[in-house]
């Protein structure tokens, strides 16, 4: 036995060396990789990427290198700089994760590779078709590689709705649309005495998602098309429980509304399942224990099954044939199916390939920690077979749009909020609304006119 053991240890310490030389040698290909992931996400790829390094990249003389975590603002900024040369501008990464917003930026100064050189279409065929398209900017070339994925999912808290429920009869059917949610927000705020009850994460997306639900398009030639009827109805959703009550005005993450209670369901990234709580600390410090519920985002009464996907994904920067091929081939090996899908489950973000997803619905993937994480992942795997997949055509001053819409939005809601409330004081409440909408909506339109 003991001469076994000094054979063995002496074997791992002879391919641990060889390894080690290989990684080191000349005719290694080093690529570098920037991130913006945190905690339990970059532990996980962390934990691939020495994967990759000591087995599939060992072999083929591939080492991969992150040398940069930080935020998206701070990579975005460093990239463009990078590509325009700029003095003091860092060299550009082999890899970067990024946003579509950014990756056509980039795209346009020509300094990403398609992947499709690359990547076999054979294995572009077996990923889920939006999330590979939105990589393509509405062209055929392939600049954006998805490997971690997320959907908007309504997160409800159980503990709190039953207690409505059971009193009031309005069941959890209700909040399967939109308009059945202003229907709930409004009982509930009368039910409670005056809490809120939803809060529509982004009120962009939902714009978006609701357009295509109805059979429109937000966006026009770059521009908002807010003079379609469909906008009424979107409009409708969420300005008119806003200011009556029932859904709140805010600027931030549901989770942080989840965890004080203050609302008590909200549409959100299913990749935030982690941050939902179990336990809610009020606002006089005392605590209750909660359950939450992930269930299918809304939809617009008489709409199409439409939900909005998220998550960026991961370009490559042109240099020469093997640094391209080397990144490449890592991509392709870190988005395989079964590796995937651990990676993706372990974070509370969704596979990027179909193969994963039917894993997910018969119930074989890693065993998952966190309770509202795993019905996030399992309400986005079956959504993947009921639901379309949207994702919008970005362009130079998408952002800017996105930031105005809701802005004004919000303002308009939070304004027509006061003078509701003012006018309460005098005024019945059908009369205090119709004074505080009047021309709301012809006025915010009014605001993007050419």
């Amino acid at each position: 036995m003991k001469k076994l053991t000094i054979f063995l240890l002496f074997t791992a310490i002879l391919l641990s060396m060889a390894i080690w030389v290989k990684l080191v040698s000349p005719d290694n290909i080093t690529i570098t990789l920037w991130h913006t992931y945190v905690e339990d996400m970059r532990i996980a790829l962390d934990e691939l990427i020495m994967e990759f390094n000591y087995t599939v990249g060992a072999e083929n003389g591939i080492t991969v290198k992150v040398t940069s975590i930080t935020d998206a603002r701070i990579v975005n900024e460093q990239l463009v700089a990078a590509a325009n040369d700029d003095p003091g501008a860092p060299e550009l990464p082999d890899m970067a994760v990024i946003y579509p917003q950014i990756a056509v930026t980039l795209a346009e100064k020509g300094v990403l590779v398609d992947l499709g050189q690359y990547i076999q279409q054979t294995e572009l065929d077996a990923f889920v078709p939006q999330f590979i398209e939105e990589g393509r900017f509405g062209g055929d070339k392939l600049y954006l590689m998805p490997i971690a994925k997320s959907v908007e999912v309504l997160y409800v808290n159980r503990t709190h709705y039953d207690r409505f429920s059971n009193e009031t009869g309005i069941g959890i059917d209700k909040l399967s649309s939109f308009e059945g949610i202003a229907e709930a927000a409004a009982k509930y705020y009368e039910w409670s005495g005056g809490k809120m009850f939803f809060y529509p994460e982004g009120l962009f997306n939902q714009a978006m998602v609701g357009f295509q639900q109805l059979g429109g398009n937000i966006v026009k030639d770059n521009r908002l098309n807010l003079s379609d009827q469909v906008f009424n109805r979107i409009w409708d959703s969420y300005y008119i429980p806003a200011v009556k009550g029932g859904v709140i005005i805010y600027n931030g993450w549901g989770n942080y509304l989840a965890a004080t209670g203050d609302v008590v369901c909200a549409t959100a990234s299913s990749a935030g399942s982690t941050f939902y709580p179990s336990q809610i600390i009020y606002a006089d410090n005392t605590k209750e224990d909660v359950v939450f519920d992930v269930l299918p985002y809304p939809v617009f009464m008489g709409g199409e099954n439409v939900v909005f996907q998220r998550g960026g994904g991961v370009c490559v920067t042109k240099s020469n044939l093997a640094r391209e091929k080397a990144a490449s081939a890592f991509l392709n090996w870190l988005t395989e199916a079964k590796r995937n899908l651990n990676f993706c489950a372990s974070i509370g973000y969704i596979p990027v390939r179909k193969a994963s997803f039917e894993e997910i619905m018969t119930g074989n993937f890693p065993a998952i920690s966190n309770p509202i994480a795993e019905k996030a992942l399992l309400t986005a795997a079956a959504m993947q077979k009921d639901y379309r997949f949207y994702f919008p055509h970005v362009f130079n001053g998408y952002d800017s749009l996105q930031t105005q819409y809701t802005d004004r939005l919000r303002k308009a809601a939070q304004d027509g909020r006061d003078v509701y409330l003012q006018l309460l004081q005098t005024q019945d409440t059908a009369t205090a609304f119709n004074i505080a909408s009047n021309n709301a909506m012809e006025n915010y339109i009014s605001r993007f006119a050419p």
